[in-house]
């Protein structure tokens, strides 16, 4: 198969950034491109003019607000880093539950792989809480590839 088109939902764990070497690795193969996404998906409890103060700046920004610009800068510096191996990738952000927006991203981006880290939680931990790599997994229209970060 040739992948063009490749999403990497990004959490900022060691298994992601596995994911996104991975992946480079087969849009360089098949000369394609990486879309990178980092989900946030705040806590329902948290009011809308919710607001903290970074130490950096000590200037009051919302929640929402201060997560999507330390994602957007975090996200631009893996797709920087990618483009040095001449690999084309695009880093987006969406708010709101990581399931439904990946899934939603891919139709609308015509992705033809995932390829997702997992983290490889296993007894009450995941149980309580799901995978949402195996969400992803079980409800993906497109390919989904899963690595996990060799510890």
């Amino acid at each position: 198969m040739h992948w063009k088109t490749i999403l990497v939902p990004h959490d900022f764990s060691s298994s992601a950034n596995h994911a996104a070497a991975l992946a480079r690795n087969e849009a360089k193969l098949h000369g394609g491109k990486i879309l990178l996404l980092h989900v946030i998906d705040l806590p329902s409890q948290l009011p809308p003019n919710a607001a903290i103060v970074p130490t950096e700046t000590g200037a009051p920004i919302s929640v929402r607000d201060y997560a999507v610009s330390s994602a957007e800068t975090h996200l631009q510096d893996l797709a920087n880093r990618l483009a040095k191996d001449d690999v084309e990738a695009t880093p987006f952000i969406r708010v709101g539950s990581p399931v439904e927006q990946i899934n939603l991203f891919v139709e609308e981006n015509a992705v033809d792989l995932i390829v997702m880290g997992t983290h490889g939680h296993t007894g009450i931990r995941a149980l309580m809480a799901g995978s949402i790599t195996e969400k992803v997994v079980r409800s993906a229209r497109v390919p989904v590839l899963t690595v996990r970060h060799p510890d």
